[in-house]
């Protein structure tokens, strides 16, 4: 008798999200197999079993809710007429800090959304793509939290006139001669908090390295996905089936093949809050530099004649 041995191995999260209905659990393929089109809204007097924690779907989206109550839109009005070139690049640096807080918002979001409706990602594929796409999500955000940061950085960079005592990497300093693509990118961490310090510009400092400190893991996994590979997540891939090893024919010594993986692997339900915080501690960050570089300071103030005191 000859023996077929097939043998399955599945991604943990396949498993991670049921439907109650009634007294009955369904995985969403199966849930929308039953439903049709109608599954949406049957969905609205359902429970939701995710990992173990099981509730009420309106539940889920009042959490839902709630969380992206906790992440603030950043609103910045630029002044009318700036002449000072260092305070304008300060200015178009709030934008880019402030654009990227709102798209890493977005994606935070996104990846906390359990589940996305059918008509974005289709329930009959099953968990697994809606987990993938959670992921992804997770990872963006964490690109955008720290790009950020270091518009952040260039924000007191220029504002205060910090690049005027950098040197390149010939050990020149700062001339006006130099175009701003070469000042601008002289901008990094130890730079801006080491001259911070020389300047006895305390309290500026603290607010960056506050700020870091609070973003650090963040900004590592942004570091490994753009520039090492990317990170792994948690529960995304099935586990090998088996790990070969292969012995050499003269006897030395076996050769076990590596299954290679990145250092850092992320359990992004796990890991949702740090998203949380670091926006938070982005968003204070960029309004406390914004307050210390004062534009309106350095504007051009129009005045009313009608309430001008000399008229």
């Amino acid at each position: 008798m000859d023996l077929t041995f097939k043998l399955v191995t599945e991604p943990e999260c396949k498993t991670f999200l049921k439907i109650k209905e009634g007294g009955d659990y369904y995985t969403i393929d199966d849930f929308i197999s039953k439903h049709g089109s109608d599954s949406e809204e049957v969905l609205n007097n359902c429970d939701v079993w995710y990992r173990g924690t099981e509730k009420s779907h309106k539940q889920t989206i009042d959490g839902y809710v709630k969380f992206s109550e906790g992440l603030e839109f950043y609103t910045f009005q630029p002044p009318m007429l700036v002449m000072d070139n260092s305070i304008q690049a300060s200015i178009y640096f709030v934008k880019k800090a402030k654009d990227c807080l709102q798209i890493a918002r977005f994606f935070t979001m996104k990846s906390v959304l359990l589940l996305d409706t059918n008509f974005n990602l289709h329930w009959s594929q099953g968990y697994v793509p809606q987990f993938w796409f959670r992921c992804i999500y997770f990872g963006t955000a964490t690109t955008w939290y720290a790009n950020c940061f270091d518009h952040i950085l260039q924000i007191a960079y220029w504002g205060l006139k910090l690049y005027t005592a950098v040197t390149d990497r010939d050990g020149v300093v700062y001339d006006e001669s130099w175009d701003a693509k070469k000042t601008m990118g002289l901008c990094t961490y130890e730079f801006v908090v080491g001259e911070l310090k020389v300047r006895g510009l305390t309290d500026v400092r603290k607010y960056l390295t506050s700020c870091s400190g609070k973003i650090d893991e963040v900004r590592q996994w942004s570091n490994y996905i753009k520039h090492k590979g990317g990170i792994d997540y948690k529960y995304l891939e099935a586990p090998p089936l088996f790990h070969a090893i292969f012995q050499p024919n003269d006897g030395g010594r076996p050769i076990k093949m590596m299954d290679f993986k990145s250092p850092l692997e992320v359990d992004i339900d796990e890991k949702l809050p740090k998203l949380k915080e670091a926006h938070i501690a982005l968003y204070q960050c960029l309004d406390e530099i914004i307050t210390v570089v004062d534009f309106n300071e350095n504007s051009v103030q129009f005045i009313n004649k009608e309430d001008s005191p000399n008229e």
